[in-house]
């Protein structure tokens, strides 16, 4: 009955965040897709990750029974990967609309883009290794030599969740590359499309870390089942202008369809996780990459569709209020920094229940992740603050 109530009202609250000064767009109104609603509807996706990585969490603690005692609040396991996918896809979108209206976007793109992600990369990445150095000290354990080396350089992740972090990194340093070589779209988003599909095979081949918490780069699924969404967000803002004549023309016929759609890759994503596609691996299969090309064509439909259902429905709805714009600035932070309060903050749960428990990782997550875009702002010499009302 507990995660019953909580369930209704994080989804409640979830749906507040999102609607409030939500608004009916003009049919006439060009484009419904830009920097500042891909940033606000980043935000809110922050937050629906972080109830997530609490699942998550608590799954892990009840040793894989939590789908079990934790249903209806385990159905936020599933859906992680879609506000994941949104991001890439996101973030492909803004770069190529940049670099097709601005000549000279690719000028300063080091200090725009790429430090704006590095640098609070290595504040998180150092206080996780900070923690778990003093853990160690506690329990009388110690790293390897090379993992303490490859840590502080980043190369070896203390936490799993940091590795949205430097795959972005990755994409925005060989964008910087190619576009600032190639003059036209289309062999600049070929060229990017391959580079992903040679990523994605790295991942599928490197199979998972031994440390559920810990790893080298590119080891794990969400390394690779997410990221194809990045070229597609390029195609989609190369295309923009004809795509959102179809979403507007044909808004109905999309929306059932998507939706409908949705619904039935849904209930074939739920049976793939739960056979643990991605690790049969470790359950004896005898063909463990074929299962995971499965899982893997299954989510990337459902990605595609997801964005389909989320861009036809952003044609008829703008959404915008000051909650959406302050987690929009935060969100990367937030990401990286949520599993440091999911996984400390646990003995909330185990005294006081759930919802002190989530309360206080939403609150620890938020102040935090504040906290480290001052510090990147003073480090980047950047003069938009946290409620300037300024999105960058």
């Amino acid at each position: 009955m507990e995660f019953s109530i909580v369930f209704y009202v994080t989804l409640a609250i979830l749906l507040l965040i999102l609607l409030v000064n939500a608004s009916r767009r003009s049919s006439i109104e060009e484009p419904f897709f830009d920097k500042v609603l891909s940033k606000e509807f980043q935000g809110f996706l922050a937050v629906f990750i972080i109830i997530h990585q609490t699942v998550v969490t608590l799954d892990h603690f009840a040793n894989g029974d939590g789908r079990v005692f934790l249903f209806p609040f385990f159905n936020y396991f599933y859906y992680g990967i879609l506000a994941v996918c949104f991001y890439f896809f996101s973030s492909g979108f803004g770069l190529m609309k940049r670099w097709m209206t601005d000549d000279k976007y690719i000028k300063g793109f080091m200090r725009r883009r790429i430090f704006t992600v590095l640098v609070p990369f290595f504040i998180c990445n150092y206080i996780y290794l900070t923690d778990a150095l003093i853990q160690n000290i506690k329990v009388g354990a110690h790293f390897h030599p090379l993992e303490v080396v490859c840590s502080f350089f980043g190369f070896f992740l203390i936490n799993n969740q940091m590795w949205f972090a430097v795959e972005i990194m990755i994409l925005y340093l060989v964008f910087r590359i190619v576009f600032a070589k190639v003059k036209k779209p289309v062999p600049g988003i070929i060229i990017m499309t391959i580079v992903v599909l040679v990523m994605m095979v790295i991942g599928l081949l490197c199979g998972h870390s031994d440390s559920p918490v810990m790893s080298y780069w590119f080891m794990g699924e969400w390394w690779y089942n997410t990221i194809l969404m990045f070229p597609i967000g390029m195609f989609y803002a190369y295309k923009e202008e004809r795509l959102n004549k179809i979403f507007r023309k044909a808004f109905v016929s999309i929306l059932i369809a998507s939706g409908i759609l949705l619904i039935i890759i849904d209930f074939v994503h739920r049976i793939l996780i739960n056979k643990c596609i991605y690790w049969t691996e470790t359950l004896g299969s005898d063909h463990p990459i074929l299962d995971k090309l499965q899982g893997l064509g299954v989510e990337t439909v459902f990605e595609i569709v997801f964005i389909i259902f989320v861009l036809t429905i952003m044609s008829r709805v703008k959404f915008g209020n000051p909650i959406l714009r302050f987690l929009g600035k935060i969100s990367l932070e937030m990401i990286m920094l949520n599993y440091l309060f999911c996984s400390k903050l646990y003995f909330l749960y185990t005294r006081y229940g759930i919802y002190v428990y989530l309360a206080a990782v939403v609150a620890g997550t938020v102040v935090s992740a504040s906290i480290v875009y001052f510090i990147k702002n003073i480090v980047l010499e950047r003069r938009n603050k946290l409620f300037d009302g300024k999105v960058n």
